[in-house]
């Protein structure tokens, strides 16, 4: 029989569209699906080359060199935005401007985060966000982190431990953020008694993030 520990959870999401899976290969291969896109580009002429960031996202807003045409795009899948699309020389929509997030969600950069005080287990809580048409929340900074930790803390403010994206459930030591974004943020409290137990990741032990058990 599974037995899995039993925390509170938070999911994040990119706004106006759904997340990547977790079984996502190209965003597991290349880093970034925009990275794989950007190489097949290459590969193949007259395919659209997308502009991507240093982590292998798309940047939200893309241009088509030929055309001129630019557009706002999900970051993550690099799907376009309806009614963003605007010709030459008209100027192009802030996409910054386009981030709008679900009633009681909270922005942060291009995504938008929900703190659920319902305890849960890992898989439970991610069906829970993917639900919500979101994931568990990832991190990829320092700045990232504190801000989900803050969202965390109750009315005693207290840092209960929370659940969050990552897992090495698919394979051991290769750490996945379940909305298929790169994984390459650290700050890890290794708990040495349980290394072979833990599979996934919850925030707030001894504030800082930890990877966790599932036995």
């Amino acid at each position: 029989m599974t037995f899995l520990g039993v925390f509170l959870v938070f999911c994040g999401v990119l706004t106006l569209t759904r997340a990547v899976p977790i079984n996502s290969t190209l965003t597991k291969r290349m880093g970034g699906l925009c990275d794989y896109n950007h190489l097949q580009c290459t590969i193949f002429p007259g395919m659209f080359c997308p502009q991507c960031d240093a982590d292998g996202n798309f940047l939200p807003q893309q241009c088509s060199g030929p055309t001129r045409y630019c557009w706002c795009v999900d970051m993550i899948t690099g799907e376009e935005i309806p009614n963003t699309k605007t010709p030459p020389g008209v100027r192009p929509t802030n996409c910054a401007k386009n981030i709008r997030c679900p009633h009681g969600w909270i922005s942060f950069g291009y995504r938008c985060f929900l703190f659920i005080d319902t305890p849960k287990t890992w898989p439970e809580a991610e069906f829970y966000c993917q639900f919500e048409e979101a994931n568990l929340a990832s991190v990829h900074s320092y700045e990232e982190n504190r801000f989900i930790q803050t969202l965390t803390r109750g009315d005693t403010h207290t840092f209960p431990e929370t659940w969050i994206g990552g897992s090495d459930a698919i394979q051991l030591d290769l750490w996945m953020w379940s909305d298929g974004s790169k994984f390459y943020y650290e700050n890890w409290y290794n708990d040495d008694h349980n290394e072979k137990e833990e599979h996934c990741l919850k925030m707030n032990y001894h504030c800082n993030v930890y990877n966790t058990y599932t036995h």
